[in-house]
């Protein structure tokens, strides 16, 4: 805009000053010509000698327009000149100047014209000088090229100084609001940092604390949210909350195990989209409709039955406002499965001892009513009454052997012993029960093996499970009992080729006083505690033991002691 001005200003400086030399040297020509005598002039002479003299075209008119002569062109051939503007205020005015196009010699001129006087002050004719302007115009270009040429460079200059001072500005709003989009993304690690002294660093300060508040309270509301969903990931209850249209609000792992859910993106789905139980969807709606805890006992059924207790209650915020149900599931099953245990023990106990008793009974009553007195039937009685006797002392001495594991497993101490001769110790021990239905046994064991046992436990456990082995084995049979090291283990086996164990019956075969074959077991004498007690042996010596068995072809029982125990 500046130099569009100066442009302007200067060219219109230019014409001005033109036109000025213009009319002076008009007025000069006018002058010299009043002072001579108008008749005896040659005008054409004249108007070249000023021409010459002025450097400017000379035109000499006459009042009526038509052209008495003209320096630079013929004046026959010139058209009327009444009608130029600077002829017309000539005229009125004693004085014209007009800028325009000359028809006559195809350029731009400035005029300048003024009337002529005879020596009776009348006007007789119309002195004008024109200029051409084409110099003029090569002078403006100059001009306009120089005053471009210094706006471009001041241009430059005040382009360069101006992007640095409004960088220099503009540098803490860019980090300001470069902090502003950290801070919007959660990262609050950087920090705002203005140098100078004003309202910026006001607001850089501010943010700063905002962002320092807002990382210690997302910290906190992080650790909350942490620890509550640590706690309800640890807990061993389902947890399950539903809002008013019973779409899923919250779930924990056990939840999701004990309802079996592996829908992962249950958050938000409605209950009947993720749970087809009909009586859990009942007992949200139940609570919901009328706002008051409630508690039940459900059963699954899938190919082990499943049951829970459920306990629930509305849900609300911090201002007490309802959101919806919230349920605890609790999975009672182990709880179920041991009253049932409890119940079949106490059942089994009762049972097996009141057998003997019973039997105990009955004879002595037999023998106070007169059989005492025939000798041979009373001492057929004894013995029958003594071998009851010892079946109670049998069945109260495991009975104490398992109340003992149970109540003392720290108090089991184990040593380095050699493998061989405790098995060797326990077959001969059990050899001539076995000769009586010509089983052989066989024993598979380094002499040299040793391993951390307790003797005393590994002897029982061993003689429990080669004792049973003859039991449930058919005469002329064979008994392998092997030990060896295995992947830091102690492995301990007893394999018949007995009757076997049906698949059914596995899982329960080392419960108390369980019993596959009930009326066999009681005629081998067995107390119906054996499996029981090798089971707490192996327990307590932090072991396992593995069953493997084909009806009809026998069972192979399997220990497994580990050796890094302390």
């Amino acid at each position: 805009m500046l130099g569009f001005y100066a442009s302007s200003l200067f060219n219109d400086s230019l014409i001005t000053n033109d036109s000025e030399v213009l009319r002076l040297r008009t007025n000069l020509i006018r002058d010299r010509l009043e002072s001579s005598s108008l008749d005896s002039l040659d005008f054409h002479q004249v108007v070249i000698k000023y021409d010459s003299l002025s450097h400017a075209r000379i035109t000499l008119i006459a009042l009526s327009g038509k052209v008495i002569a003209d320096s630079r062109e013929n004046a026959l051939n010139m058209d009327n000149h009444a009608d130029r503007p600077e002829v017309i205020d000539a005229l009125k005015k004693g004085f014209g100047v007009s800028q325009r196009y000359s028809f006559t010699l195809k350029e731009d001129f400035l005029y300048s014209a003024q009337p002529l006087k005879n020596g009776n002050g009348e006007t007789v004719f119309i002195v004008r000088a024109g200029y051409p302007l084409t110099n003029v115009y090569k002078e403006e270009a100059y001009a306009n090229t120089a005053i471009a040429i210094a706006v471009l460079f001041f241009s430059v200059i005040i382009l360069v100084v101006g992007y640095i001072i409004l960088k220099s500005a503009l540098n803490p709003l860019i980090e300001i609001k470069e902090g502003a989009n950290r801070y919007s993304k959660g990262d609050f690690s950087h920090k705002i940092f203005m140098q100078s002294e004003n309202e910026l660093k006001s607001i850089a300060d501010s943010l700063n604390l905002m962002a320092k508040q807002l990382d210690e309270r997302l910290d906190i509301i992080g650790e909350q949210s942490n620890l509550q969903q640590a706690v309800l990931e640890s807990m061993n209850e389902g947890v399950l909350a539903v809002d008013y249209d019973e779409r899923i609000l919250l779930i924990n792992k056990t939840a999701e195990e004990i309802l079996g859910i592996n829908d992962k993106t249950a958050h938000g789905k409605t209950l009947q989209e993720v749970i087809r139980i009909s009586e859990i969807q009942k007992f949200f709606r139940k609570i919901i409709a009328e706002g008051n805890p409630h508690e039940t006992e459900i059963i699954l059924q899938h190919e082990k039955d499943k049951f829970l207790q459920i306990t629930g209650t509305m849900l609300y915020d911090m201002d007490n406002h309802a959101l919806g149900a919230l349920v605890v599931f609790n999975d009672i099953s182990n709880l179920k499965h041991l009253d049932t245990i409890k119940k079949d023990l106490v059942a089994n106990v009762s049972h097996e001892l009141k057998t003997p008793v019973t039997t105990i009974k009955g004879f002595i009553e037999t023998l106070r009513e007169g059989a005492i007195n025939d000798p041979k039937n009373a001492e057929r009685f004894l013995d029958i009454i003594a071998k009851h006797i010892e079946r109670l002392n049998m069945i109260i001495d495991d009975l104490l052997i398992l109340a003992k594991l149970e109540d003392r497993p720290d108090e089991i101490k184990l040593s380095e012993e050699n493998i061989y001769p405790v098995l060797r110790s326990v077959i001969e021990d059990y050899e001539y029960k076995a000769k009586e239905k010509k089983i052989t046994i066989e024993v598979k064991c380094d002499e040299k093996l040793q391993a951390k046992i307790n003797k005393n436990l590994i002897e029982q456990a061993i003689g429990n499970l080669l004792d049973n082995a003859i039991k449930y084995s058919d005469k002329k049979t064979e008994i392998v009992v092997g030990a060896g090291i295995k992947n830091d283990n102690l492995v301990l086996s007893v394999n018949d080729s007995g009757y076997g164990i049906s698949e059914e019956h596995i899982p329960r075969l080392f419960e108390r006083f369980y019993r596959i074959d009930k009326g066999r077991s009681r005629e081998e004498g067995g107390t119906g505690l054996g499996l029981a007690i090798v089971k707490h042996i192996v327990n307590a010596m932090n072991g396992i033991i593995e069953v493997d068995s084909t009806p009809g072809k026998g069972t192979d029982f399997t220990i497994k002691i580990p050796q890094n125990n302390t």
